[in-house]
């Protein structure tokens, strides 16, 4: 069977080709540091990026020298997973197809859109829980056009960069505002058009695109009310809270907290959109002080990096997923609204092996998604075996800046 392929690398190949044209939420993502991974000695499951400097605008003629105080974010290479099939030396006889056609039909393509949908799912998990703002209501659908607007001007806000921005929606979603509201779509881009079978159009600033990959979120318990922030003047991404024992935040919780407003990265002044955080960690309260872990990091006034006017209070209340009303225990689907500042992938290259029937492994440029192909004889079994396996991570960019949630239905 493996004389059929006339390609040297023909299976790697058709499945990175196939993988690729068939991604929604993970072309968003910015794969500028795939390289990072490929250097010609071990990095680490984990590269850290270092975020441009921030500074603060000093008056006067006196000399008002800043410290140099770079951040940097950790974009991580962890998730390796694969498809693996084999048949014995009978299968292979009486039953296997013979074409190339055949094998494309019934094994390379359906590889190749489960793998797909696979990375895609990642993708969109990493970034829901990851996007800090959000717009809608959870568990309902917007009807009209103002959620994209309100993701719009929340990006606007947040000073995200100029650039294509794609708006993921759920097929509930698309039927519950695009369908009354077509007429407002512009046509795709051509090469949407061409490749990307859930592109809608675009409208609000917003290129458009239905998506099975989206998930549902289900609000913790926290949301009853009675947490508050313990002790005055916190920043970072640990706060500490007090709320009742057994009250639960999820991963992917939102959250506000009274009196602490976000404000412009460049003008340092309050914007309208309301400055939410998301929880990057199941946390269950125990009635005492507990301790969660957010994202963005809070900076206050005087911060290079302000990112609020002003650090939370002791006993400042939160609010969980503003926008949705009696929000403990709602389940809803979330889209989003991206740009590529937000969220980076990295995709490596498994190592090759020699001593086999047949290994290959083809590796996209611009992304950095690679895939390998390895078939090999078991002579204890009489079989055959196949492996297809890729090996990817994901990190935060501006996640704060360059990424909406939106809640939905």
């Amino acid at each position: 069977m493996a004389n059929q392929f006339l390609d040297a690398n023909w299976v790697s190949m058709k499945i990175l080709w196939i993988l690729q044209n068939a991604l929604e939420v993970a072309s968003c993502f910015n794969t500028e540091w795939e390289s990072e991974f490929g250097k010609n000695f071990p990095v680490g499951s984990s590269v850290q990026v270092k975020l441009p400097q921030r500074w603060l605008v000093t008056n006067g003629l006196g000399y008002q020298p800043q410290g140099i105080n770079r951040l940097a974010t950790t974009i991580n290479l962890d998730q390796v997973f694969g498809i693996h099939f084999e048949w014995d030396s009978y299968e292979r006889l009486v039953k296997m197809e013979r074409s190339q056609e055949d094998l494309e039909e019934n094994y390379l393509k359906p590889a190749a859109v489960q793998l797909a949908q696979e990375v895609d799912s990642r993708a969109a998990k990493f970034a829901y829980q990851n996007a800090s703002g959000v717009v809608g209501t959870l568990g309902t659908n917007s009807t009209t056009v103002d959620f994209a607007a309100a993701a719009d001007e929340y990006l606007y806000e947040k000073a995200c960069p100029k650039g294509t921005r794609h708006l993921i929606v759920s097929a509930s979603q698309m039927r519950s505002y695009v369908v009354p509201n077509v007429t407002q779509f512009n046509p795709a881009p051509e090469i949407s058009r061409m490749f990307r079978s859930g592109v809608l159009g675009t409208a609000v600033g917003w290129e458009w695109y239905r998506s099975n990959s989206l998930y549902r979120h289900t609000i913790g318990t926290a949301a009853t009310g009675g947490v508050t922030v313990t002790g005055a003047n916190q920043s970072g991404n640990i706060l500490s809270v007090t709320g009742t024992n057994g009250q639960t935040f999820k991963q992917g919780d939102k959250f506000s907290i009274l009196n602490v407003n976000g404000v412009n990265p460049s003008t340092r002044r309050v914007i309208s959109s309301t400055q939410t955080f998301t929880v990057l960690a199941d946390v269950t309260l125990t009635g005492g002080t507990d301790t969660i872990n957010i994202s963005p990091a809070i900076y206050g006034p005087g911060s290079q990096y302000q990112n609020v006017d002003a650090l939370p209070a002791d006993g400042a209340a939160f609010t969980i997923w503003p926008g949705t009303a009696n929000p403990s225990g709602v389940s809803g689907t979330v889209g989003l609204g991206l740009s590529k500042f937000a969220f980076a992938m990295s995709g490596g290259k498994l190592e090759v092996p020699k001593a086999v029937e047949r290994a290959e492994q083809t590796e996209d440029p611009d992304t950095g998604m690679a895939v390998r192909f390895v078939r090999a004889w078991d002579q204890r079994e009489s079989k055959m075996t196949n492996r297809f396996d890729m090996c990817l991570g994901f990190g935060n960019l501006y996640n704060d800046q360059g990424a909406v949630a939106l809640a939905g239905k």
